[in-house]
């Protein structure tokens, strides 16, 4: 009652964007370098939301979870479901979130402990995969993280099994033993089965069920000991996919090593490439597309850099322009990263500290960073199909 009276403040501009995409119980599926929903071509652009899982970026109230030396607590329901109305409002179709599918390590992670498994922690994602359905909105996530953040990640499944090394600069080659050891590779698989067989309550479906989460990722910016050098055993992810694939037949698999491993070109269970561009760079993409697309695969710009002076016009009409084309390969584009309010609190917004954080609607926004955001929302009803003006409609903040 309280976010349709919020809605009805802001009057019918607002209204007229929150409205659920069709065919939600449907799976994306993919017909060579194209993805599908019921048949017909579907474009994939939206988002990085990483902390709908669990966040690092807001000391919550005394007496709710928190763990002070990472920083890490669970974001409100509030936060999740503006988060889903402002991409609602922002054409987006599309969600990448690490932690929907990285949690491990911490006590509240899903696995503070290996083979522990912490049910507290499911609340938050059961809860982003209820919303992210009831405003039309995909998921997609990275199972394990190439560095070690608050939310765990490679090193974190070395560090259970003895090896314990620095994860800046250049790394002990110890750090392939991710990629290698038969007995670490079990434990991720492990993981990665309590994860897709977990029930969501809210929807009675598991995740590896759900057609609301369209596709896992193997990891986020995988690599080996040193940063870029794709050194990801083909292997290894040749394996990870079929296990995915196997506990979720209708998920799609995208390759999580960051770059295009041109060694991975031929895992024909791989269906999606993706990278990263930081900042946007319009012959790096044309090339990752090139490569993706001589063996009829999808390519996704998973992450990109929005700031000014970043020139997202080319960018954007280099991708759009794809989309005329019969095979058109890119299917989307993800910018990072989304903050909005510290709901309840609808007047404080959520900052983030690498000077990447979009605040949808932020009074104090500058003029740049507010043109900026336009030419994001542009380009994302742009790439459903519709043209917008560049005036940005409000999103409204639940309050609760």
């Amino acid at each position: 009652m309280m976010l349709l009276q919020t809605l009805l403040l802001f009057g019918t501009q607002a209204l007229a964007y929150i409205r659920p995409a069709p065919h939600p119980d449907s799976h994306i599926t993919r017909s060579g370098s194209e993805l599908q929903l019921n048949g017909k071509r579907w474009t994939s652009s939206g988002a990085n939301v990483y902390w709908l899982g669990l966040d690092e970026n807001v000391i919550p109230p005394a007496g709710e979870p928190f763990y002070a030396p990472l920083n890490a607590s669970y974001p409100t329901k509030g936060r999740i479901t503006e988060v889903m109305t402002t991409l609602n409002v922002m054409g987006a179709r599309t969600i990448r979130s690490q932690t929907m599918g990285v949690s491990v390590g911490n006590p509240l992670s899903l696995m503070p402990e290996l083979g522990k498994v912490n049910e507290k922690a499911f609340e938050s994602m059961d809860w982003t995969v209820y919303q992210a359905k009831k405003f039309g909105l995909r998921i997609f996530a990275p199972l394990t993280d190439n560095y070690d953040y608050y939310h765990g990640g490679k090193f974190q499944f070395l560090r259970w099994r003895g090896i314990d090394i620095k994860s800046t600069g250049t790394l002990d080659p110890k750090v392939q033993e991710f990629y290698n050891n038969r007995t670490i590779i079990d434990d991720f698989k492990n993981y990665i089965k309590i994860l897709l067989m977990h029930r969501n309550p809210l929807t009675n479906l598991t995740y590896a069920e759900d057609p609301t989460i369209f596709a896992y990722e193997t990891g986020n910016e995988l690599g080996g000991p040193t940063f870029g050098d794709k050194n990801v055993s083909a292997a290894w992810t040749k394996e990870i996919i079929e296990y995915i694939k196997e506990l979720a037949p209708t998920k799609l698999a995208v390759d999580g090593t960051y770059g295009i491993n041109e060694s991975h070109l031929n895992i024909s269970s791989v269906d999606i490439f993706s990278d990263h561009l930081y900042p946007v760079n319009i012959e790096k993409l044309s090339k990752g597309v090139a490569a993706v697309g001589s063996v009829d695969r999808v390519y996704f710009a998973a992450e990109y850099g929005w700031t000014p002076p970043v020139n997202l016009t080319d960018f954007f009409t280099w991708i759009e322009n794809q989309q005329n084309k019969t095979k058109p390969i890119v299917s989307g584009d993800h910018f990072w990263s989304l903050f909005m309010h510290n709901v309840p609190d609808c007047s404080t917004f959520v900052d983030h500290n690498d000077g990447l954080a979009l605040q949808y609607g932020n009074p104090k926004n500058p003029a740049h960073y507010i043109a900026q955001i336009s030419k994001i929302r542009q380009h994302l009803f742009k790439m459903q199909g519709q043209v917008v003006q560049a005036e940005s409609p409000p999103a409204p903040c639940p309050g609760e």
